[in-house]
């Protein structure tokens, strides 16, 4: 016989206090547990500052705050967060996130704010928002993120505040802001920008605050529009000024005459600055051939942004690279060889390679070892073979952190 409220089988009826607690130790069980090292309060999961390295599993699905920064997460995969549909506020600031795979936001449609400031992007994979309608703020302020590809914010349509301050960005692809038709606040400050898309802001009609100060923009032909945008709204933009070309330098670009923003020549004055990030491009200091990226030599301090994902060998020797970031290589699959040997490598992140299945051809060194000084600092160099690789891999390293294979 079935049970019933208050009514049990031939031994007599059931006494309700004891049905309300069966009751209660089904629903529990059917319930998500809570995640190891993390506290949860009704729709509140809060794992922050836990010593986390990874997204952890067995999140409840009801989940509407959930407070993950002060980790040490390096990636963010794209089926990290899948089933949190009713996600409103994701705080992943403070971590160490070099990459996040498109997709691994896309069950957030309810999502209203998220926060990836200080961690150590490279990069915004195109299409990333493009399921988080809801989204009103984002904070990407204090990564080292170099180009703003032309889709990164599709489909954040009600964006309002986003800040992307304190960054590298060097590259703002045409039409890149075009889907942000809401957006109240954009702090761009702070950055290596030397040119901007005409007509980049012309759609923000609510646009109440804008920082573009610190910067390296070049006042030229192309850069005009820029003017006459900032004297018709002058209580924002404040402090934008020209850093070249030598006599515009240091004046606020509000201040310039369209007259004085001038190209060198018929030719240059019709060349209007474009950057291409959509498959990814030969970086401006290297060459690219036969699915070579070849830097050699060309003084760069860190591993560039967006190369081409078809490219099976990069060269980057002979430069002044310092460290690794978390996910450097991995959205190039069909990378065969990496020769990062004489830079100034001090730190490597465990998940650098992570996926990288072709790679057959792997040099870093010599390593300087950071606790190490004077004449032995910089660390001798072994071959040693990697097991993980579908390959037999042959590389060149030392003082590599464990794991930096796992999963290669």
């Amino acid at each position: 016989m079935a049970l019933t409220p208050g009514w049990g089988s031939s031994a007599g009826p059931v006494r309700p206090e004891l049905w309300l607690l069966l009751w209660a130790t089904a629903w529990s069980l059917g319930a998500s547990a809570c995640p190891a090292l993390c506290t949860c309060t009704g729709t509140t999961v809060d794992c922050h500052g836990t010593g986390l390295q990874a997204i952890p599993k067995n999140i409840p699905r009801n989940t509407e705050r959930l407070e993950l920064n002060g980790n040490n997460i390096t990636r963010i995969h794209k089926n990290d967060f899948v089933g949190l549909k009713q996600l409103r506020v994701l705080q992943l600031m403070e971590n160490q996130i070099g990459a996040v795979e498109r997709g691994a936001f896309d069950d957030m449609k309810e999502l209203e704010r998220l926060r990836l400031n200080r961690n150590q992007l490279h990069m915004l994979p195109e299409l990333l928002f493009q399921n988080n309608q809801a989204l009103s703020r984002l904070d990407l302020s204090e990564n080292a993120i170099q180009a703003i590809p032309r889709k990164a914010f599709r489909g954040a349509t009600d964006l309002k505040n986003l800040q992307l301050d304190k960054n590298q960005i060097n590259c703002i692809e045409e039409g890149a802001f075009r889907a942000l038709r809401g957006l109240e606040v954009l702090t761009l400050n702070n950055n290596n920008i030397t040119t901007i898309p005409v007509s980049s802001f012309n759609h923000m009609p609510k646009l109440r605050t804008f920082r573009l100060h610190s910067n390296h923009l070049f006042c030229d032909c192309h850069l005009a529009w820029l003017s006459q945008w900032l004297r018709q709204r002058p209580s924002i933009g404040l402090f934008t000024q020209c850093s070249g070309p030598a006599s515009l330098r240091g004046l606020n670009v509000a201040e310039v005459q369209k007259s004085e923003f001038s190209c060198s020549g018929q030719g240059e004055a019709g060349r209007v600055p474009t950057c291409t990030l959509s498959s990814g491009s030969c970086p401006a200091m290297c060459t690219c051939s036969n699915g070579i990226v070849d830097c050699r030599g060309k003084g760069l301090t860190a591993i560039p942004a967006n190369l081409p994902e078809t490219m099976t060998e990069i060269r980057l020797e002979l430069n002044g690279i310092k460290s690794i970031p978390p996910g450097a290589f991995s959205p190039y699959r069909k990378l065969r060889r990496i020769d990062l040997s004489n830079n100034q490598i001090a730190e490597i992140a465990p998940d650098a390679f992570q996926g990288l299945r072709s790679l057959n051809s792997l040099h870093i060194g010599p390593v300087t070892c950071p606790h190490r000084t004077g004449a032995h600092s910089s660390c001798r160099a072994f071959a040693v073979a990697v097991p993980h690789s579908r390959n037999d891999l042959e590389a060149t390293f030392e003082e590599v952190p464990p794991r930096i294979f796992y999963s290669a």
